[in-house]
């Protein structure tokens, strides 16, 4: 029996319950809270996301079923390359629909649209630690183009302020600093030893 080849759709409104699904279990294996994204789905983030104008939503089917997404958006690659792209913001497949080429069908989908659309790149970008998904898109012709670092803005901030003074050690610093200056500017005297 031939094994039944995957198609991929253009995501439309009768598949976005079953799209937030996969989504939220996507954040859960990705180390995310499914509870956060289960609450972007209940109040209506994931679907206004989705249907912005420059996000392409396409669901791959196999036997008649959802079972893999692939969200790209119309954006330049960088404000700095402000060149025409197309970016896989994510891409997922079930776990039991894996291996069946289903991501490969997204992906070609995806590559087909930027030629449709005239985009001469499309671009991805992926968690340093996923290191199968990245030799993947290496060997698929995708290079590393920037670096993005992200910082969590209160960490980001209490490096840039420094050590913090607390109030109740203020005169504790002052003692400190007097001491030390006390000590510079001491003269420095040397005995001498006469046998």
């Amino acid at each position: 029996m031939a094994r039944c080849q995957p198609s991929v759709v253009p995501m439309c409104r009768d598949d976005l319950e079953v799209l937030a699904e996969m989504w939220v279990e996507r954040r859960g294996e990705g180390g995310h809270s499914r509870e956060s994204a289960r609450r972007a789905v209940d109040e209506g983030r994931f679907a206004e996301a989705v249907t912005r104008d420059y996000v392409t939503m396409l669901a791959a089917v196999l036997d008649g079923r959802v079972v893999g997404y692939v969200w790209a958006s119309s954006l330049s690659l960088t404000a700095q390359l402000d060149v025409p792209s197309l970016g896989i913001e994510d891409l997922y497949v079930l776990p039991e629909a894996r291996g069946q080429g289903v991501g490969r069908c997204l992906l070609t989908a995806v590559a087909g649209l930027a030629q449709k659309r005239g985009v001469d790149h499309v671009g991805c970008a992926l968690p340093t630690q996923a290191k199968d998904a990245n030799r993947t898109l290496a060997r698929l012709g995708f290079a590393a183009v920037v670096t993005r670092r992200v910082a969590q803005t209160s960490t980001l901030l209490r490096r840039l302020r420094g050590p913090e003074v607390r109030p109740g050690h203020v005169d504790q610093l002052l003692v400190q600093r007097r001491r030390r200056a006390q000590q510079r500017r001491e003269p420095v005297v040397e005995a001498f030893v006469v046998s």
